[in-house]
């Protein structure tokens, strides 16, 4: 029980969930139901995972390359005309592994251990999971590198890790130089350092793009950078070495979305900047920016995420706002109630922070980048809305889309009925 204890506090200590609201008080279902116990959730493209007390790693979602981390129990979700491994609820990661920072991407995921160690799960065909032998895991393989690490992040097809020296090495694909080697000619499935002699404190992902801090906040981004919007077409180009932002801001904290990157500012403002089609910066326009351009509305965010045409934050009060594409209920309000369009798709979206319905009060949020966001209340539950064909949202039915936040299935729930056509039925063992 002493060692159990031990380990509660110190995951509660690394996960990265300083975040506490100035309200400080749980509600709706936080106040009425009892606590999942996630201490963290990230989201994927196409499937979720999420910390709990005990350092176990659950995951849900699409399993078509193994990226939950557990076999195949014969339940599928269709995909057109395709039917894909899903679990559209919590199945714990195999192995046994405790974590304190877990990381999803496009089709994979990795997890920083309590011993320092990076291992990841899923597909391989382009090296992501730091392993050269395997072309895909449904276990956690560990990373081919004998660092101990305090950080990780991944992309769609690439991953990252922070040694404890602030070396950031990265592996995977390397199409627009987000390993940061200094080339885009080939990806490794070795973990390498990044080309530049900055010592790190943080790092994190997105679909084609890396981005790291040092102390004191200064930025600093590599891979897929944006350009211009030229035609109804984002134009980007390749960095291969880490670049400094362009601007003076010192952040607390970043975000790397598909196309738009956001951070936290040491006054905890909000600033997004890179590709805007859909209005992702929220800066009450559709007009893309190389420099870091302020979060409209006047809020005080202490969390931030970006993900495929959306970002979303925490204010200081806890309650979540997203702006951006709302196609799929992304924004966590109905797309009936936004007037504007974006996109060559003239998809429903928002240029400013829209509150998410409900008056949950979140600690830690995450955006997907295939349009879906969950985020982790501070009685511990995951609640998550948007896209959710593969089960992504956790909730037990992977119906297309969501625009109120649907409560993700506790780990321990046993799972009567999944869906009427589009999963089969199951329990959850």
């Amino acid at each position: 029980m002493r060692r159990l204890l031990w380990l509660a506090l110190l995951l509660a200590a690394c996960v990265e969930q300083p975040f506490r609201p100035r309200s400080g008080v749980a509600t709706l279902d936080d106040s009425l139901a009892e606590s999942d116990n996630f201490l963290a959730v990230t989201s994927g493209a196409v499937h979720t995972c999420g910390l709990v007390a005990s350092g176990a790693a659950y995951c849900w979602g699409s399993n078509e390359f193994g990226q939950l981390g557990a076999d195949d129990d014969g339940v599928v979700c269709a995909r057109e005309d395709r039917r894909i491994p899903c679990y559209p609820r919590p199945i714990a990661v195999s192995g046994g592994l405790r974590f304190q920072k877990i990381a999803a991407g496009g089709v994979h995921t990795c997890g920083l251990a309590v011993d320092d160690r990076i291992y990841c799960w899923g597909d391989n065909a382009r090296g992501a999971l730091g392993d050269p032998v395997v072309t895909r895991s449904v276990a956690p393989v560990p990373v081919a590198s004998t660092a101990l690490f305090s950080d990780v992040a991944v992309g769609r097809s690439h991953s990252c890790g922070l040694r404890t020296d602030g070396v950031v090495l990265c592996w995977g694909a390397n199409d627009l130089g987000q390993l940061g080697t200094g080339s885009s000619t080939a990806g490794s499935a070795l973990p390498g350092a990044a080309n530049t002699t900055l010592r790190f404190v943080s790092v994190t992902a997105g679909d084609l793009r890396t981005c790291a801090r040092i102390s004191g906040g200064t930025a600093y981004c590599w891979g897929s950078t944006w350009v211009n919007h030229i035609g109804g077409v984002d134009i980007v180009r390749a960095q291969l070495t880490p670049s400094r932002v362009q601007s003076l801001l010192l952040f607390k904290s970043l975000a790397v979305g598909a196309t738009t990157t956001c951070g936290i500012s040491q006054d905890d403002q909000a600033f997004c900047w890179e590709a805007n089609s859909a209005g992702a910066i929220g800066d009450g326009t559709a007009i893309g920016s190389t420099v870091p351009q302020e979060v409209s509305g006047g809020l005080t965010f202490v969390a931030v995420a970006s993900g495929d045409l959306q970002s979303c934050g925490i204010a200081d009060t806890g309650l979540g706002y997203c702006w951006g594409a709302n196609g799929s209920g992304e924004l966590g309000s109905s797309p009936s109630l936004l007037r504007s369009r974006c996109t060559e798709r003239r998809l429903p979206c928002s240029t400013r922070p829209q509150r998410i319905s409900g008056w949950r009060l979140f600690r830690q949020i995450s955006a997907g980048q295939g349009g879906h966001v969950c985020g982790l209340t501070l009685g511990g539950n995951v609640y998550c809305w948007g896209s959710g064909g593969m089960g992504q949202r956790g909730d037990g039915r992977p119906s297309p889309a969501e625009w109120s936040p649907v409560k993700t299935l506790s780990p321990q729930v046993v799972l009567v009925s999944v869906t009427d056509d589009t999963a089969s039925r199951r329990s959850n063992p």
